[in-house]
């Protein structure tokens, strides 16, 4: 904070120079300040969360900002280029090179300080891949704290008569600048292991010290041991056996799942996705769940739960996330694999509604819709499957 207050006083100070000078002296304080971004990026990535030290010889790379510089400078050009030769659509596709593909570059200049591999699309998008969804998730996050900057200065600009706000503009600027640098970081650390980027610093051992009153787990640290030396197939025999008295622990779990996955057991990996499933869905963790679901029905289309009672729970928390597509797999052939499941009008009634909704099947739909009708005519939701078939005549009737 006191290096960020310091940077502030020399921004507000450039303002009030002539432009040519405070020009210049903002360039250069930028680029003195993205050389700590960087450096904060790159500590994190490796698990190292507490602050730089002057004292320990960590000054930053001048070049790494260079190479930041180049990479955006690059992405501007083709920016230009796809609205000039596209229009709107090339804007759009613009846009999203700017926002989504730049904080992988940035990571990539990062770990490999090379500007060559921050503008290789095949490393960008494996980047992307390697994290999954939760990228996107950083790339909104980044993109809010960045208007929410802007939008904090200029209500400051417009309510502030004071010289205080032009040094607490700039303040507002690295302040939010440096979060995002320190995120990036920590996404590099997170999913180190998949990016192929070597960390210093365990997560164990972040934990530990992020925790100092917690012991650190002697089990974990052995596991990590065993997988740093390539042995699998024993780091997989520690969990197993581990599991079997910790068998509450979801992050044990979490870690065996991932070993057997990357270990190329996939019938044992299976296998336990039926327990985890169930277990996660127990404790009403639908949504993680879900994503072991997914996983799941890509090794196996034919993947089914251990628990069948616990199908149409996870659809509907499915069609809920708008995961439809993953709704419909995990009902596929219910009433063939459990043909006096007393969920089936339930699952008939739900599948009707997302075909219906969500696909336009409205054809489809009105076939189960029949099927509840005719087959469970007792049933509560006979009443409602009969409404619905109203429903979707008139909507016929009217196209």
């Amino acid at each position: 904070m006191m290096r960020i207050a310091g940077y502030s006083v020399i921004g507000g100070i450039s303002l009030f120079v002539p432009d040519a000078i405070g020009g210049l002296l903002r360039i250069i304080l930028w680029i003195v300040f993205l050389k700590y971004a960087f450096l904060v990026m790159e500590r994190t990535a490796n698990g190292q969360f507490d602050e730089p030290s002057d004292m320990n010889g960590e000054k930053g790379d001048t070049s790494q900002v260079m190479r930041q510089f180049g990479m955006i400078f690059i992405m501007a050009l083709l920016f230009i280029m796809l609205t000039y030769m596209l229009g709107k659509v090339g804007y759009g596709i613009g846009w999203l090179i700017m926002n989504v593909m730049t904080p992988a570059g940035i990571m990539i200049i990062a770990v490999t300080k090379s500007l060559g591999e921050a503008l290789n699309p095949a490393r960008i998008f494996f980047y992307i891949k390697t994290i999954g969804s939760p990228y996107l998730a950083l790339c909104f996050i980044l993109f809010s704290l960045t208007g929410s900057g802007h939008w904090l200065q200029e209500f400051m600009y417009t309510h502030m008569s004071s010289w205080l706000a032009l040094p607490l503009l700039s303040f507002i600027e690295f302040y939010f600048a440096l979060i995002t640098y320190h995120m990036m970081g920590y996404a590099i650390y997170q999913y180190h292991e998949g990016l192929g980027v070597h960390a210093e610093v365990s997560f164990e051992k972040a934990e530990a010290q992020l925790s100092p009153g917690k012991a650190a787990d002697p089990v974990l640290a052995k596991l990590s041991t065993l997988i740093a030396n390539d042995q699998l197939d024993e780091a997989i025999d520690l969990l197993r056996e581990e599991l079997r008295i910790r068998w509450e622990n979801n992050d044990l779990h979490e870690r065996y799942q991932k070993l057997l996955v990357l270990a190329g057991k996939q019938t044992t990996a299976l296998n336990h996705s039926r327990e985890f499933i169930a277990k996660l869905v127990t404790e009403k963790r639908l949504f993680q769940a879900l994503d072991l679901c997914v996983q799941s029905l890509k090794a196996d289309p034919e993947f089914q739960l251990q628990d069948s009672y616990q199908v149409h729970e996870l659809a509907s928390a499915a069609r809920m996330g708008k995961r439809h597509k993953l709704a419909l797999d995990l009902m596929r052939r219910f009433d063939r694999r459990y043909p006096d499941h007393p969920h089936i009008p339930l699952v008939y009634f739900l599948t009707s509604q997302i075909l219906s909704e969500h696909f336009g099947m409205n054809k489809e739909a009105l076939q189960i819709l029949h099927a509840i009708q005719i087959k469970f005519p007792d049933h509560s939701l006979a009443g409602e499957a009969r409404q619905y078939i109203e429903a979707l005549n008139k909507l016929a009737a009217i196209g």
